[in-house]
């Protein structure tokens, strides 16, 4: 369990889902996971797709921000990751962001445990 806004965070997980999906090879895979680690409740969504420079991970936690204009799923505006990034400052979590060396990202939100 954790404490936060319900909807803030149903928003965070929504965008990190929709994000791993729509950056996806067409039979890619997806791996969600929750877990507890020390006194911190974790969620972490993982995704296959093409290779992220690491250097550009940070920019891409900014708003508007892609890859590329013609990256897949170009239909978005660069928002899922800037919601995500907002969502956990909101709640004091700490996100870590990893390029894949073989493609994709894994994500991690460390929320506190709530009561």
């Amino acid at each position: 369990m954790t404490s936060g806004d319900p909807r803030l965070i149903e928003s965070l997980i929504a965008n990190l889902i929709d994000n791993a999906v729509r950056h996806n090879h067409a039979n890619g895979h997806i791996e969600i996971t929750t877990r507890v680690h020390g006194t911190q409740a974790a969620l972490t969504v993982t995704n296959s797709g093409p290779v992220i420079p690491g250097d550009q991970i940070q920019r891409l936690l900014q708003p508007f921000q892609k890859l590329s204009p013609d990256r897949h799923g170009g239909d978005g505006y660069g928002l899922g990751l800037a919601i995500v990034h907002a969502v956990t400052r909101a709640h004091r979590a700490i996100l870590t962001a990893d390029a894949r060396p073989e493609g994709g990202l894994s994500i991690t939100v460390l929320f506190a445990q709530g009561p």
